[in-house]
């Protein structure tokens, strides 16, 4: 599915978030600050143990008059319920003995009468069931949890009973009568024993005085003889055991060896058992007082006996630690109770004794308070770390001590005691510090309620949480804390409910929970508005009586609207105002100050002021939280005028952005309450890793190795979620706006205090006073944009738990398979916390997958939709259905079976996209698009979108102004514009390979057999090819500049500049000229610009460009380019004088060609320059500057040509430059003849001649039409004589002047007047006659070839050649030197002679 770009959430919104988030934090925080058992009574260390309950602190009085809550309900009893009709006459029938308990755990009391027990409901007095398979008299009964894995599921207990004779274990099931009652609801559901014993072993006369089990089924027994016994049960017997057997873990294992008369036994039975399941470990107290310790070890299957204490020893410990109190009040313990690792790290057991005194044991040794605890300590020893005194042994006590405790229960801090009054009626005694919490001493309530029978047991009911967060891994690594106070988890624990069993029946009393009391005030009161609960809001102070209301005014039941309207009433009447610290300092009542202020400073009262903000500069409020509660009006304070100049002076004082503020009790409560809430899966991580079952069906996953699933149980998140949304309707309901937003800062706002106000309890001025109202108005401000963020924080958990529950519903693991790898990394790192805060992409993401899920399946995505936008809309906009709906339709269309119907679907859904186009992931539907070859859909979808997310037109303008970096929004939209476009090119990039790839070039086939068959699906080259021209023609009408822009820059990237040149668009000259200009060093888009203006038959703009390419100072362009690029120049500019007849085109067209003929020149040093140069750098650095620019003739000529002794160049330049020097012109050429037959040294004469002959002719076919650059006649006495000089034969030369086509009767003019000269140097030569022998053989070739003289010119040449030659033979036959040489030459003028006389006669 095309998923909607939401991104990251804007920096505001999740500033708030983060803001509500910091606040939530800080309550976790406080909420987590409780102090240990240990600390809370004073006990640094197990070797200095201390005393408590002689201040008046350790029992505050609440029914003092500065209090006001006398009348506070603490203890509640609920219902007293008689024994059963039947029992009762069982009582008649008993001959031996008689024994009650209690087993809480399935809600049922028994009772013993002889050899039978009887065992009924103690909530109703029904379903009495009893066994009297037993023949002798039962001592004692417990019920046990079995052992795993041995008996049938149906028993879900054992019931262990013990007689003189043997011990039996029977069998405890349950039946259930009704669908809807839950299997562990024991106590609605009917007991059964069964009638046969499970096992029975022989008691070996030992009596069993009670039975204890453990959590993992160990049953332990205490004898009467002061031992502990163990009955240890297996399945079948072993080797060296036995199904059933007695253990004695008191006695050695070798005592069998001592004989009996020298076996002293201890008359002091065990008289209780207590098990600390969570350590492992095992206490039991004699009748005596002996209090011993057994180790179970860390795994509850061991056993070791590890110390005893006799009640001597501890009489003395606690008279050393209690020095002032009489001995006698430790004389006799009445009952011990093992104090878990969730109540106490270091204390581990509490005794009472009979006068309701605590003794405090611990069986490590702890140094300091934050030693660190790892839960594998094991008990070495038992040491008495605390008394804690009863209420009465104050100095000034009035109040009655416990007397005659004769029962006692000990649980959560919560002490339970029976005194006996009579012998018919106790009084029960209760003390809890539950009104006290996060004190640092322990401070607890007394309560006392008489009950009219003597009480044999107490219990608590075991009660279930309203939810129960499984045990789950943490966000962070922290050390095991104990359970927190009860006011933090009093909406999920109900209150704890004991029973008190008697002869007269079952009586239960509840302890009621801080909410539970204020409901009872609330009711008693029939309302708010008493000093009662404002007593009770001083006494938990604001914060924590504002938590506490929440749960009743937030409550859902229909019963409770009274009490919710009751409860909002108070939540805002008595929860305190925001301030400013400096100013109005509230004042703490009589008693709750110096009483429990001073003394036991509250956890978070240091100096650092936790739950205080700095006050954010924030500008628009929020709602408030203040309901419509009238206040007396005020009248104007006269005088302000005058006053306004030092307001003025003190506004920066009282400025809320240099102040603390402290937040009232209102807001810190919702901040608790919510903490509250979401207490178990605040912190803990969203997601589990399980396993992949080996043979799933679902061949997306196979893959992978486990899966992720939610964490959080259902019911969790469903109450979790309830109850967030009972909070946020709350907020709804008392959530309206004020107008101190609006009139702080304002002058009128100061007139409303009253003259009589007063400031931390002095009378205050008028500057004071408004001062003070200032800063309140500023405090108030504070608080509600506090507030609205934690209204948008609490809106944004209910809809992440609202989407989780959905994702639970369509199995979470298979949806989160689906997800990206980084998508899944960052999921199994994130806490709800995390997820709420920070994780909208990871929301996003994982809606998307669901959605997927509906599309994969082919179903409607109407419904889920419509259930994302109700559960979470902020997650799942409209925009997001809208998304979804146009998938549904992309998906329908690719299985679509006629191509109308599938193009009708198609432009559904695009026109379904382009309503939320600026928000989509463009790349992803474009993808979906070109899956579907629907690529009208990509150009369309992709301009709308860059339409709508530019909708004032802002990235062109930002465009054409040259890109500046201070334009951010500009920019903004501009990039926003081409990550539109970009998913356009990048479709037809992928065309663009298409079509250009070979799908019919031959391939290796992969394995053996036929050749595989061709997909019909592919699509084609020319499909392709087909595809990219109708998007280059769809997206090239549309007049959105810059998408041209970017398809220009697109197309020159692929190099198709050939389709850009034949793009027929205002907006190509305009782009190409912008790109030069902007990139003036980009030479393609130069390139580009000319032939545009080439192809637009704008040929002096074409012109221009060529002759600035050539003239660009740059070695990306060589010299032979730039004469390419002068030489289109010349072309471009004679057709554009061809079209026009411009003077200012004709000047251009003559300075472009002097420019081509001065870069030929150039060229030509170049390559000269570069056929002699060397490893010298100097040359490299010549050829470099050649190479970079073009130069004027002046600086060849200078720089170069003669720098490097270029003959021939500077022949050139001098040619082109037409400037004569006769000298300087005959001094080149003999420079280039001599270097020429200098690097012809070493070769043979005749290729020395031709290579000479051949520079000559090159030579003269570049010159031959201008005397003065080649002078003939120089030339030729110059090539003579070097071929004189040679011996080189005498023809070469005049024949090479021939085929440059110089007249041949000039040559023989040359040839006789340098005859005549005659020049010293044939003298010198010793070669008299060459010259003569050349003329010779010059005439001789015009005998064999008359052709060379032209027709009418050859009767005149041969006359003067006639006359000449009898000039040559009169000077011959007058030389008296080489008498042979002249013979030879005078008979061959003879025949020369009479050859050119024929030629004439011939004529």
């Amino acid at each position: 599915m095309a998923s909607l770009q939401l991104g990251s959430p804007s920096s505001i919104s999740l500033n708030l978030l983060q803001e509500a988030g910091h606040h939530v934090d800080t309550c976790m925080a406080e909420d987590k600050a409780y102090p240990e058992l240990a600390e809370r009574l004073g006990v640094a260390s197990s070797s200095q143990p201390s005393v408590s309950g002689i201040s008046e602190l350790d029992y505050p009085s609440l029914s003092v008059p500065s209090v006001g809550l006398a009348d506070l309900p603490q203890l509640s009893p609920t219902k007293r319920v008689p024994l059963p009709p039947e029992l009762i006459e069982q009582f008649g029938h008993m001959q031996c003995n008689c024994m009650m308990g209690l087993f809480p755990e399935i809600s049922r009391a028994w009772l013993t009468i002889d050899s039978d027990i009887f065992v009924w409901n103690y909530e109703d007095g029904g379903d009495l069931a009893y066994f009297d398979g037993l023949g002798e008299t039962i001592l004692c009964a417990g019920l046990i949890k079995p052992k795993p894995n041995i008996f049938q599921p149906h028993i879900r207990f054992l019931m262990c009973l013990a007689t003189p004779v043997e011990i039996v274990l029977l069998g405890v099931s349950f039946a259930k009568p009704h669908e809807d009652i839950d299997l562990d609801d024991f106590g609605r559901r009917e007991m059964h024993l069964l009638p046969e014993p499970l096992f029975s072993i022989p008691s070996d006369n030992t009596y069993m005085l009670s039975v204890v089990g453990t959590n993992n089924g160990r049953i332990f027994m205490a004898g009467k003889d002061g031992c502990l016994y163990e009955l240890t049960y297996q399945a079948r017997d072993g080797w060296f055991s036995r199904k059933c057997r007695k253990i004695n873990h008191s006695s050695s294992t070798l005592s069998f060896l001592v004989p009996s008369f020298l076996y002293f036994s201890q008359d002091d039975p065990i008289a209780q058992i207590s098990v600390d399941n969570s350590r492992h470990i095992v206490f039991t107290r004699s009748e005596k007082g002996t209090i011993a310790v057994y180790d179970l070890g860390n795994d509850g299957w061991s056993m070791s006996r590890t110390v005893a204490l006799s009640q001597n020893h501890i009489m003395r410990q606690a008279t050393y630690v209690a020095r002032t109190i009489d001995r006698s009040n430790f004389k006799e313990i009445v009952h011990i109770s093992a104090v878990t690792r969730r109540e106490s790290q270091k204390i581990n057991l509490v005794a009472v004794t009979h006068t309701g005194v605590r003794l405090y044991f611990t069986v490590q040794h702890f140094y300091g308070t934050y030693q660190v605890y790892t839960g594998q300590e094991r008990p070495s020893n038992l040491v008495l770390v605390h008394v804690r005194l009863p209420p009465g042994f104050t100095a000034n006590a009035t109040q009655p001590r416990p007397s005659n405790v004769h029962a006692a229960h000990y649980s959560k801090e919560t002490l339970l005691l029976c005194a006996s009054q009579t012998e018919d009626a106790d009084l029960l005694w209760c003390l809890s510090p539950d009104s006290f919490p996060f004190q640092r001493s322990l401070m607890e309530t007394e309560v006392t309620h008489i009950i009219d029978s003597r009480t044999w047991v107490i219990a608590e009911i075991p009660q279930q949480p309203t939810i129960q967060p499984p045990e789950r891994v943490r966000s962070q690594a922290h050390r095991t804390q104990p359970d927190p106070p009860g006011v933090v988890t009093q909406h999920t624990q109900p209150s704890a409910r004991f029973v008190l069993l008697s002869s007269q029946g079952s009586y239960m009393v509840n302890k009621l929970r801080p909410v539970d009391q204020l409901r009872q005030l609330l009711l008693n009161n029939m309302g708010a508005d008493c000093p009662a609960v404002e007593s009770f809001f001083r006494l938990h102070k604001e914060e924590q009586a504002c938590a506490t209301s929440l749960i009743l005014a937030c409550s859902r039941a229909t019963s409770d609207a009274q009490i919710m309207d009751w409860a909002t009433i108070a939540f805002f009447q008595y929860g305190g105002e925001p301030r400013v610290r400096g100013f109005g300092e509230p004042q703490l009542a009589a008693n709750l100050g110096p009483m429990f202020g001073s003394t036991t400073p509250m956890v978070g009262q240091s100096d650092g002021h936790p739950g205080s903000v700095a006050t954010p500069s924030v500008a628009t409020p929020g709602p408030g939280m203040h309901p419509n509660i009238a206040s007396t009006p005020f009248g104007t304070t006269p005088g302000f005028q005058q006053q306004q100049h030092q307001q003025q002076q003190h506004q920066q004082q009282i400025a809320p952005q240099s102040q603390d503020v402290e937040f009232s009790g209102k807001f810190k409560g919702l901040c608790l309450y919510f903490c509250r809430l979401t207490r178990s899966i605040w912190e803990a991580y969203v997601v589990m890793e399980f396993p992949v079952p080996a043979q799933f069906p679902v061949p997306k996953v196979q893959h992978q190795q486990k899966w992720l699933t939610c964490s959080f149980e259902s019911d969790e998140v469903s109450w979790a979620l309830e109850e967030l949304t009972a909070l946020k309707q709350f907020l709804q309901r008392n959530s309206q706006s004020t107008t101190i937003g609006d009139t702080f800062g304002s002058p009128t706002m100061m007139s409303f205090v009253r003259p009589d106000v007063t400031i931390g309890g002095l009378p205050s001025t008028q500057l004071h006073r408004e001062r003070e109202q200032r800063a309140s108005a500023a405090a108030q401000k504070v608080e509600r944009e506090a507030l609205v963020n934690m209204g948008h924080l609490i809106s944004a958990t209910c809809e992440v738990l609202a989407l989780l529950q959905l994702l639970c519903y369509h199995q979470f693991h298979a949806i989160a398979a689906t997800l990206m790898p980084e998508v899944q990394q960052q999921l199994r790192n994130m806490t709800l916390r995390e997820l709420v805060l920070n994780g909208k992409e990871v929301c996003t993401a994982l809606i998307t997958a669901l959605i997927n899920r509906y599309i994969g399946d082919n179903a409607t995505t109407d419904a889920i939709s419509s259930k994302l936008r109700e559960v979470c809309p902020s997650l799942y906009s409209k925009e997001d259905a809208i998304c979804s709906k146009a998938s549904e339709l992309l998906k329908a269309s690719m299985h679509s079976q006629t191509r109308s119907n599938k193009l009708k679907m198609l432009q559904e859904s695009l026109e379904l996209f382009k309503k939320i186009s600026h928000q989509l992931n463009l790349d992803a539907v474009c993808q979906e698009y070109h899956q579907a070859r629907f690529y009208d859909g990509v150009v369309d979808l992709c301009l709308s979108a860059a339409a709508k997310r530019d909708p004032q037109s802002l990235a062109i303008h930002y465009y054409k102004n040259g890109e500046p970096p201070e334009d951010i929004q500009g920019k903004t939209v501009f990039m926003a514009r081409y990550e539109c476009y970009k998913c356009i090119t990048d479709i037809m990039e992928e065309l663009l390979n298409t079509s250009r790839a070979h799908p019919a070039s031959p391939s290796l086939p992969n394995k053996p057999g036929p050749p595989a068959t061709p997909d019909p699906h592919q699509m084609t080259s020319q499909q392709a090819e087909a595809y990219i021209e109708a998007m280059l023609n769809q997206a090239l009408a549309t007049d959105d500049e810059l998408f041209h822009v970017a398809l220009y820059d697109w197309l020159v990237d692929q190099g198709l500049t050939e389709r850009l040149l034949e793009v027929n668009s205002p907006f190509v000259e305009p782009y190409l000229k912008r790109a030069t200009q902007y990139k003036p060093d980009n030479l393609d888009m130069l390139d580009l610009l000319w032939k545009y203006y080439e192809k637009t038959r704008n040929y002096p703009a074409a012109a221009k460009i060529l002759c600035k390419l050539a003239e660009r100072h740059s070695t990306d362009i060589s010299l032979q380019q730039r004469i390419e690029y002068l030489s289109r120049a010349v072309m471009c500019a004679k057709s554009s004088t061809l079209r026009t007849s411009s003077a200012t085109e004709g000047e251009f067209l003559h300075e472009l060609e002097e420019k081509l003929e001065v870069a030929r020149l150039q060229l030509q040093v170049f390559e000269s320059v570069a056929k002699i140069a060397t490893q010298d750098p100097q040359y490299g650095d010549a050829l470099s500057l050649l190479n970079s620019e073009l130069m004027d003739i002046t600086k060849l000529y200078g720089d170069f040509a003669d720098t490097f002794e270029l003959s021939e160049c500077k022949l050139a330049i001098v040619h082109c430059a037409g400037h004569y020097d006769q000298q300087l012109v005959q001094a080149l050429w003999q420079e280039i003849i001599e270097r020429e037959l200098e690097e012809t040294t070493n070769k043979a004469a005749s290729s020395r001649v031709t290579i000479l002959t051949n520079k000559l002719v090159s030579l003269g076919k570049i010159y031959s039409s201008s005397e003065r650059y080649f002078p003939v006649s120089f030339l030729v006495l110059l090539l003579e004589k070097k071929s004189c000089q040679l011996n080189w034969d005498s023809l070469w030369v005049f024949k090479a002047f021939l085929s440059l086509e110089v007249p041949l009767s000039r040559l023989y003019v040359i040839y006789d007047q340098h005859f005549k000269a005659k020049d010293p140097f044939w003298q010198t030569a010793r070669s008299p006659l060459h010259l003569l022998e050349v003329i010779c053989a010059l005439l001789d070739y015009f005998c064999d070839t008359p052709a060379a003289v032209v027709i009418h010119e050859r009767r005149h040449f041969i006359t003067v050649c006639l006359d000449a030659i009898s000039s040559y033979k009169v000077e011959l036959e007058a030389t008296a030197q080489m008498p042979d040489v002249i013979r030879r030459m005078l008979a061959k003028f003879k025949q020369l002679q009479a050859k050119l006389d024929r030629m004439l006669m011939g004529k």
